[in-house]
């Protein structure tokens, strides 16, 4: 994979990363994040981040580097959708994981107003990756 295709699927990771990422999370961090919610295959996605990081590093910004590497490991909660459902069927049926699990949405659903208003005046400009 060359620089450009990578740039392109981090660009898509940017845009998908907040909020998708962090939803999913609440939703299915009892039993893993079904693969296919992700926007290109966990290895690919893996591979694009470690070049845009690369590229990041090499250019000298070493913050912006270090945001893309930490994001990779959002991946770990990625699992092969087969195991990820199974597991999710039998933790959906559990009143208390179920109670967990609206908390934390809760939390997202805070989280996600804040989110808004600090969009809202910076005119809607937003980088996923780099928290602006």
């Amino acid at each position: 994979m060359d620089i450009f295709e990578a740039n392109k699927i981090f660009k898509s990771w940017q845009q998908w990363y907040w909020p998708c990422h962090c939803v999913l999370w609440r939703v299915f961090f009892f039993s893993g994040i079904p693969e296919s919610f992700l926007p290109y295959p966990k290895d690919v996605l893996e591979d694009a981040l470690n070049i845009v990081a690369k590229s990041y590093w090499d250019e000298g910004d070493r913050k912006t580097s270090n945001l893309i590497s930490g994001s990779i490991s959002a991946l770990i909660f990625y699992k092969k959708d087969e195991e990820a459902f199974q597991k999710a069927s039998k933790d959906f049926s559990n009143p208390e994981t179920m109670k967990a699990i609206y908390a934390g949405i809760s939390l997202f659903k805070k989280d996600w107003i804040g989110w808004l208003e600090k969009l809202e005046k910076r005119g809607g400009k937003y980088d996923a990756i780099k928290n602006e």
